[in-house]
């Protein structure tokens, strides 16, 4: 076996990690030998400017190239007979490209996300839990991939918890209004979008509660920054439970048996990451492997990702594929088997060649069980 390079490998990356989401998968795209395409988000036009200057100065264009555009632009790319093309964003666009994609038989690794999950177990520190999760959903103002999504909080402890994400926030973020450790909304139209969850939850007698000072829960559409609301015991018709946030929000439900919340998870797409606190072995361990994710963190969140050793990737529509460290070059180089014959003839040692005679008929014989 010999293992080479794909080729030219495409690398289509998301407004949210505009610098991360291309250097993360390149190390592994040039790791395997090969040479990368990129298309940077037409969301985030400086980084994408400030990319294609710096890779055309250190980088030749055959070896690393960066493409600039607007969603034609993106057709386009996706549309190229690359030899592999990686991609994340949003699932619905990850569909157009795996069909761009198969045009030309291009092999894809999809970075979707999803609802991801966090399961708060019965004997976890809560404080400590509703510290770590406030923390991770606050980062980018709610919009990462592997931002948590829903939260079940055993219905014993649902106050403790909330009591101790309002001190968190406070903690952490005085004010949002005006506060440049809080993150906007990138535009106007995931303003509208976030603020519509909360205003329908609001309308059909959800309890939302807004983490922030009085008066801070919305900017102008200007400025598009929401604080990070809480909706409680959301219907699940609700638009806040049916799709995925991205954004400063954070659907809290309460349970009483784990096997309920089991359930509840895998009757659902598969999200790209979940999370569950607690220090119950056996616990961790049934909830870990009785449901599906692309990869799981306990008594954190966002962390895996953080590890370059580990796998990262999807599962059904939260992607397909995997990237990062090893898994990453084997995604991107091709395990090529090679066989040389030796001083035996083995297909005539083995008497499989015609005329065939008695050999043959007593080795099937003795394959073959009566």
């Amino acid at each position: 076996m010999c293992t080479i390079n794909l080729g030219v490998v495409g690398i289509m990356t998301p407004w949210n990690v505009p610098v991360n989401m291309i250097f993360s998968p390149l190390a592994d795209v040039l790791g395997a030998g090969n040479r990368a395409m990129i298309k940077p988000s037409e969301y985030t036009p400086h980084t994408a400017d400030i990319m294609h200057k710096l890779f055309a100065q250190y980088f030749e264009e055959s070896e690393i190239s960066v493409v600039t555009g607007g969603p034609e632009v993106g057709a386009a790319f996706s549309a190229l007979p690359l030899d592999h093309l990686i991609f994340t964003g949003a699932t619905s666009i990850g569909r157009l490209v795996m069909r761009a994609a198969a045009e030309n038989m291009v092999p894809v690794t999809l970075e979707l996300g999803g609802k991801s999950p966090v399961i708060v177990g019965e004997d976890c520190d809560i404080h400590q839990a509703a510290e770590r999760i406030i923390t991770g959903k606050s980062m980018n103002g709610g919009q990462l991939c592997v931002s948590p999504d829903y939260c079940f909080v055993p219905q014993s402890r649902l106050e403790a918890f909330i009591n101790r994400c309002k001190a968190v926030i406070a903690e952490q973020y005085p004010t949002v209004q005006g506060n440049p450790d809080f993150v906007a909304c990138i535009n106007e139209r995931h303003f509208d979008r976030v603020k519509g969850y909360i205003t329908e939850a609001t309308k059909q007698g959800a309890r939302v509660i807004p983490l922030c000072p009085p008066g801070e829960e919305f900017s102008s559409k200007k400025e598009h920054k929401i604080a990070l609301h809480l909706v409680v015991n959301p219907d699940d018709a609700l638009a806040c439970m049916q799709d995925e946030i991205f954004g400063a929000l954070l659907n809290i439900k309460s349970y009483d048996k784990l096997q309920d919340v089991i359930d509840f998870i895998n009757a659902r797409e598969r999200p790209l990451a979940l999370y569950y606190f607690g220090r119950d072995k056996a616990e961790q361990d049934k909830v870990i492997n009785e449901t599906h994710s692309g990869g799981v963190a306990v008594n954190a969140i966002a962390l895996h990702v953080a590890c370059d050793d580990l796998p990262f990737g999807g599962s059904g529509h939260s992607g397909m594929g995997n990237y990062r460290g090893r898994d990453g070059f084997r995604t991107f180089s091709h395990a090529r088997g090679v066989y040389r014959e030796g001083f035996v003839d083995m297909a005539k040692l083995a008497g499989t060649l015609p005329p065939y005679g008695q050999k043959v008929a007593n080795m099937l014989e003795s394959q073959i069980k009566k």
